[in-house]
């Protein structure tokens, strides 16, 4: 089974939204943002999985940097590697469009998402997450 990441189309809503609700209980809206890519993997003519890249510059040091988000794999097609190549996938379009890192943040019970990271050669930084919700 090959697996092929494109660019999201409007057509793969549905499919990603069942992706986004199985692994994180959410469903997405219909945004548009020119600094948001979000991107699919297909195998077989079926959306399997999904994420996002947001784009970032670092103002200070005027850098590119790309922040993933909501990266998910259909249950049914875990274990296969095709977490591996959307993030292999990922890698290589920040590198080919400048891209000085990518960065992305975790659920802790989310292991498996953590050893693939860990396995692609991202570090597990020495920090916290601090958010505050704005009512």
């Amino acid at each position: 089974m090959d697996l092929i990441v494109r660019k999201y189309l409007d057509d793969d809503y549905e499919d990603v939204n069942r992706l986004l609700y199985e692994t994180f209980n959410y469903k997405k809206e219909k945004v548009k943002d020119n600094k948001s890519f979000e991107f699919v993997g297909v195998c077989d003519s079926k959306v399997v999985g999904y994420f996002i890249l947001n784009e970032m510059i670092d103002i200070v040091r005027n850098l590119k940097i790309y922040h993933l988000d909501y990266v998910c794999v259909d249950t049914n097609y875990r274990g296969k590697g095709f977490g591996k190549k959307m993030m292999e996938w990922a890698i290589n379009y920040a590198k080919d469009t400048g891209a000085c890192r990518i960065e992305c943040t975790s659920g802790n019970q989310r292991i498996a998402a953590h050893k693939l990271y860990l396995g692609l050669g991202f570090e597990k930084r020495d920090s916290s997450i601090f958010r505050k919700v704005i009512d």
